[in-house]
């Protein structure tokens, strides 16, 4: 990915940049890892796409963190007609075209070995999540859980239950008081 970077100055309004182009609309600015609209800033272009300078209407606050980077859009640039004959420098352009938006796709600006912490870090988590669920699933956690209704029901049964006999025993209305539905 084509990028360069600054810190701003609380004065400068315009950042240089020195990466290939096709169309300003390729060049896309970050402010403190937020990505602006258009309508905050503009591109002039250095004549043959190869840089240029990227102008804000209003300077950025000091010590703002502007990320100024290329991301080609993939759509298509020529048309080519079937019964027209195929110019080589559109065709070369299309292919360099193509070529350079593949690029800004495959070549994320990555720290490989912030990567891999957090890859690892990630799996670490994961593995620890999934070692913690199988644990409450398996006898540990829900034969616990399980213990400690079977506690709460048999102890609050007789207190809700009044029919001077076993649970299952057959009573008569006149011996129990009525709840009506628990």
């Amino acid at each position: 990915m084509h990028k360069i970077s600054y810190t701003a100055d609380g004065v400068s309004t315009e950042f240089e940049f020195s990466f290939p182009f096709f169309q300003a609309a390729d060049v896309r600015v970050m402010i403190d890892g937020d990505i602006i609209g258009s309508d905050k800033y503009s591109v002039v272009e250095n004549t043959d796409f190869s840089g240029g300078r990227v102008v804000f209407a209003m300077a950025p606050t000091v010590d703002t963190h502007i990320d100024i980077y290329r991301m080609v859009a993939l759509t298509r640039v020529i048309d080519y007609q079937p019964t027209a004959k195929i110019d080589p420098e559109h065709l070369n352009s299309d292919f360099n075209f193509i070529l350079e938006a593949f690029r800004d796709l495959h070549a994320p600006n990555i720290d490989i070995e912030q990567w891999r912490t957090t890859h690892t870090n990630m799996v670490a988590f994961l593995e620890y999540t999934n070692d913690l669920i199988a644990d409450k699933m398996s006898g540990g956690g829900v034969l616990g859980i399980y213990k400690n209704l079977i506690t709460v029901l048999d102890n609050a049964l007789p207190n809700l239950i009044n029919d001077y006999g076993e649970i299952s025993d057959a009573t008569s209305d006149e011996e129990c008081d009525d709840y009506g539905i628990l």
